[in-house]
């Protein structure tokens, strides 16, 4: 699967879990909007259709008049969601839309009276027993509770459409942000890089061609593995190697080490978590014109679900000029808000000429 149909599915899942209505959005999927409206009139329309199959007691009710009683109440259902909803409901103009709805359900109503008393049940003795104003009344409870179960099933499905709409938009957000954010740190990372390279040059000329293959292989990891959503933590770890490597040819007089405890084979991680944090105790820690050693140690320590990631790196005694970019550690604490949120720790602290860094990630 490539990184945009990877994306895409993140995407999909994401909604899917931050939607509430996820066990019933099928209802908002269009494919299904036919034999949604078919269950409704089988549901509002099951006393008269039982009767019609003889279980029940309506002398007036037949399969012509049912179709004639259909017609009457479809159009004021399919008038009220197409045409009044969308033109008043959803434009603010609810009193308008009150009194039209209103009006409409009382010309259904009278129109249900004519048909039965004039055209379907002339003479039968229940409209003589029930009286005028029994039968409207009826026929007003009836039309109401169609008209009601429709609007209330049309308002649901809004909502829940409006629902993953807003969702999928917050993940679009994210993504967006999220990829804007990784695009950034390639920059920065490859202009330090070809900075060590260019001091290579300098110096060993057969050197600075390893350095260059060693350049390529990690540009290959940034373009095809980082493009995920996850990469293992082994592959990351032979990345941040790589780049120590690097690194170490303008610093000769640094001591940096990496230790690696735990079973990391199946550890899945975010990319590009670690990189800045390593780059920035390189920049900030080591300083080639210091006479005194400098010192770098990474650890990785996994257990229990858990991934523990550190860096201490010394302060030297003459300040260090700032390099151009700067921008990684506020990129991957931002990353880490958006991925992590709640399942990460991070501390810093500055203490007796030393600075650690502590990353604690909750990998499940």
């Amino acid at each position: 699967m490539d990184a945009a149909g990877s994306l895409k599915e993140t995407s999909s899942s994401q909604v899917k879990q931050g939607n509430p209505f996820r066990s019933i959005e099928w209802v908002a999927e269009d494919r299904y909007r036919i034999w949604l409206h078919l269950a409704f009139w089988l549901l509002v329309y099951m006393d008269k259709l039982l009767a019609v199959a003889g279980f029940g007691d309506i002398p007036y009710i037949t399969g012509w008049s049912i179709m004639y009683y259909f017609m009457l109440d479809a159009g004021l259902i399919y008038f009220n969601l197409y045409v009044l909803i969308p033109a008043f409901l959803l434009s603010n103009r609810v009193y308008h839309y009150l009194g039209i709805t209103v009006a409409t359900l009382l010309i259904n109503v009278e129109f249900h009276y004519l048909l039965t008393v004039e055209v379907f049940c002339v003479d039968c003795m229940m409209v003589y027993e029930e009286g005028t104003a029994i039968m409207l009344i009826t026929s007003f409870a009836s039309s109401a509770f169609i008209l009601g179960t429709a609007i209330g099933a049309n308002v649901m499905r809004r909502f829940i459409k409006s629902q993953i709409l807003i969702r999928r938009l917050e993940v679009e957000k994210l993504e967006t942000e999220l990829n804007f954010l990784k695009s950034q740190i390639n920059p920065h990372f490859l202009f330090n890089s070809l900075n060590n390279i260019y001091v290579q040059i300098r110096k060993n000329v057969s050197g600075a061609a390893d350095s260059v293959l060693q350049l390529s292989d990690l540009l290959r990891y940034q373009l095809y593995e980082c493009s995920k959503e996850r990469v293992n933590l082994r592959d990351e770890i032979e990345y941040l190697k790589n780049y120590l490597r690097l690194d170490k040819i303008r610093k000769s007089n640094s001591d940096i080490s990496m230790e690696v405890q735990g079973d990391t084979s199946n550890v899945m991680v975010a990319p590009y978590l670690f990189i800045s944090f390593v780059e920035n105790a390189i920049v900030h820690g080591l300083n080639p014109e210091d006479d005194k050693p400098s010192r770098v140690a990474i650890r990785f320590i996994y257990a229990d679900s858990k991934l523990k990631f550190t860096v201490e790196n010394t302060i030297p005694s003459q300040s260090v000029k700032k390099e151009s970019g700067g921008i990684g550690l506020k990129n991957v604490k931002r990353r880490l808000d958006l991925l992590y949120r709640d399942n990460y720790s991070l501390q810093t602290e500055r203490k007796n000429n030393k600075f650690f860094v502590s990353l604690t990630l909750n990998i499940n």
